[in-house]
């Protein structure tokens, strides 16, 4: 489904639930991390992209303190006051919009008015694209536009702040302990490039992905990401008893995060660390590594480079921080059989959901076909496969006269 399409689908189904046209929309892409898996919550680097699949807010204000809100594909409405938001027990989208309206107004000041709004979109769901982050982005503008008066126009410094108040929505909202990578990559995405950003610092840099971009190929494993959650709680927590470790030794000023500590130190202390603990930072630390090798291809032109530093990260989250799973594997061996196939990669949390691949793009199609039929001869489950290109960060407009 093209994102225009997505945008009409948003707009006529706000006219039939609520008889009126919307005022307010606003649009956020998926993302998909090229490299930086598992790294954004240790302090450290990350190469991601905005793809071109979208999730589509249209609205308007209404009279009152009452948020009508629904979505197109749960076939489901949600109604909360704006006077006291709380969890209770909406759907997880239901529950990431409530987020949204809550973060909100703790950073930006109350909201003069209540809303009705549907939500359309066609970011694959629990495929490790961040749909959720896609929601995030697109409702935060959606009401900051009507607070506005229309269009939300944020500059950099504005998107990074946002991202950092939709990350606190996750966090202690909706309770999901996730990292900063998703919230900055579908508001800071450009077309035809990657995003690289500094978890700790907060830099970042927009990196030609070359013309004609690359292709961003994703298979859907069609495997359920339920134990998704779970699990990245459980690395988290792995993570942290190696910096405690070095806490000890070294003094909590030297080590703040998994980021401080070096391969040689991790080397030096192998044989006295936790046995689980040291592969998942030895991951860590070589992603942080390909991150800065990834960048440094991207920006003298090296596609072939890049691709193969993505087939790396596949293996160390395979091996070293277990997060792969015998469908994403599965899709990685399809892939590397295919036309055009330069690297690539599971995306997200892992366990299961999504690989991303980056191929020629004049051998997508091909790509696409070949990893159907081989993957369906293995595994006999055709997966889904998204033909995507790297796209533009969020936006907002407005529609019409309220």
């Amino acid at each position: 489904m093209k994102s225009r399409s997505i945008d009409e689908t948003a707009r006529n189904a706000f006219m039939t639930a609520f008889g009126a046209r919307a005022s307010v929309e606003a649009r956020a892409p998926g993302r998909v991390e090229l490299l930086g898996n598992h790294t954004d919550y240790n302090g450290g680097l990350v190469l991601a992209a905005a793809i071109d699949r979208y999730t589509v807010v249209a609205g308007r204000a209404t009279s009152g303190r009452v948020a009508t809100v629904r979505s197109v594909q749960f076939n489901q409405e949600d109604v909360f006051t704006l006077d006291k938001i709380e969890p209770g027990e909406p759907s997880s989208w239901g529950r990431y919009m409530r987020g949204v309206a809550w973060a909100v107004q703790e950073r930006f000041g109350p909201l003069c008015t209540g809303f009705e709004v549907v939500i359309s979109g066609n970011v694959p769901l629990g495929a490790g694209l961040s749909s959720s982050a896609s929601l995030q982005a697109s409702a935060a503008l959606f009401l900051l536009g009507l607070g506005q008066g229309g269009a939300a126009d944020l500059d950099d410094a504005g998107r990074m702040d946002l991202a950092a108040t939709l990350r606190r929505s996750e966090n202690e909202f909706v309770g999901v302990n996730s990292g900063l990578l998703d919230q900055f990559s579908v508001l800071f995405g450009r077309a035809d490039h990657a995003l690289s950003l500094d978890c700790r610092t907060l830099e970042y840099e927009r990196l030609p992905l070359g013309r004609p971009s690359p292709a961003i190929v994703v298979c859907d494993s069609k495997t359920s990401r339920r134990l998704a959650d779970g699990m990245y709680n459980r690395r988290r927590v792995e993570c942290e008893r190696i910096v405690t470790y070095f806490q000890v030794r070294g003094g909590k000023d030297a080590v703040q995060q998994l980021r401080d500590v070096t391969l040689d130190d991790l080397e030096s202390a192998w044989n006295d660390l936790d046995p689980v603990g040291r592969k998942r930072a030895r991951h860590v630390l070589t992603e942080n590594e390909r991150v800065r090798q990834g960048a440094d291809a991207l920006k003298a032109g090296d596609l072939a480079a890049f691709g193969r530093l993505m087939s790396a990260s596949h293996a160390s989250s395979r091996d070293d921080f277990e997060n792969s799973s015998q469908g994403l594997d599965a899709l990685i061996d399809a892939a590397e059989a295919a036309p055009g196939f330069l690297g690539g990669k599971l995306s997200g949390a892992g366990w299961a959901g999504c690989t991303v691949n980056l191929v020629q793009t004049d051998r997508a199609d091909d790509f696409a076909e070949t990893v159907r039929v081989e993957h369906a001869r293995r595994t006999g489950v055709t997966p889904d496969v998204h033909i995507c290109q790297a796209a533009e960060g969020a936006s907002s407009r407005i529609i019409a006269n309220s």
